[in-house]
């Protein structure tokens, strides 16, 4: 079945929420605010930054043939941890010590006014300030031969709300953001807590069977954009990088995303030194676990959200 694609407006959106978006945020486990962050010399300085990052010899910017004719044998591997592995077509600019802390970055993505705007409508408005974002997510289109597929799965990740900025024009088919409707409400359930990193044990087996029910009754929805369009999405949600067909139609781009992640102030928060976020595991994300968070019941999913 063909994947169905959302579709961008030309009037910009309001960083009010309406009844009418907050009901389908809590139904349909996301929201996208068409041109929400304005700037588009700011959007180009990041897409800028991508190219000063990328390694020598690996990539060209003025050559689309080298996004396609396979990038990864060309990509230093020595260079991994520092900006991040090249895993088929998808490449995570990310860092533990630098990328997804640079101020004009943060600016246009979590600390957009409008931006936090609508976070504060969701979670209340004592958020915690970002200090960095997960980096800049590139995928690169996939080579005409290659067989392309999604890679669904749900973030192991304590943030209360997730949000997608879009730094550059996605049109469909170029690797745009790719969600499975209402699986947070359905798998809710199988954790240790609402909002922490860690399955219920006893659960497990039952999650995966849930989460592989989803995908076979699930028809995912895959975002269209622009530069600061933003979808907002709950953590529990089931998700994937879209696949980039760009180059079957002669004319490859690359889609550049900036995935951000909040949670409410005031926490007692601790690192989780197994799966994370802490020093040893998922040190790009800028949320953590807190000792507040009790146990998911079918009746408690949005206590604390002001929604």
């Amino acid at each position: 079945m063909p994947i169905p694609y959302t579709h961008g407006s030309s009037s910009p959106a309001s960083a009010e929420l309406d009844a009418e978006e907050i009901a389908h945020f809590k139904r349909e486990g996301y929201l996208m605010k068409r041109g929400l962050i304005f700037g588009t010399r700011s959007f180009a300085r990041i897409i800028d930054y991508v190219w000063e990052t990328v390694p020598r010899g690996a990539l060209y910017r003025d050559d689309p043939e080298s996004w396609i004719d396979q990038p990864t044998e060309r990509w230093p591997q020595e260079q991994a941890r520092h900006i991040g592995a090249l895993h088929g077509c998808n490449w995570k600019m990310r860092s533990p010590n630098h990328y997804g802390r640079e101020v004009f970055l943060l600016e246009m993505s979590a600390n957009h006014p409008q931006v936090r705007a609508c976070v504060k409508q969701f979670i209340g408005p004592a958020i915690r300030s970002n200090s960095r974002v997960r980096g800049i997510y590139v995928v690169l289109p996939k080579a005409p031969s290659a067989e392309g597929s999604l890679g669904p799965h749900v973030d192991h990740a304590a943030a209360q709300l997730c949000a997608m900025v879009f730094i550059a024009q996605t049109p469909p088919r170029t690797g745009g953001f790719t969600i499975w409707p209402r699986s947070h409400t359905r798998l809710h359930p199988f954790w240790m807590s609402r909002y922490g990193a860690h399955f219920e044990p006893s659960l497990k087996q039952a999650f995966n069977a849930e989460h592989k029910n989803i995908l076979e009754t699930t028809t995912p929805i895959e975002f269209t954009g622009e530069p600061g369009d933003v979808v907002f999405w709950h953590p529990r949600l089931i998700h994937s990088a879209g696949v980039n067909y760009s180059a079957e139609s002669n004319a490859p781009q690359i889609r550049y995303i900036v995935p951000c992640d909040f949670q409410r102030a005031g926490c007692t928060y601790y690192d989780d030194h197994h799966l994370g976020p802490g020093p040893k595991a998922q040190w790009w994300v800028d949320t953590r676990h807190f000792h507040e968070d009790p146990q998911p019941t079918s009746e408690n999913m949005w206590d604390d959200w002001v929604i």
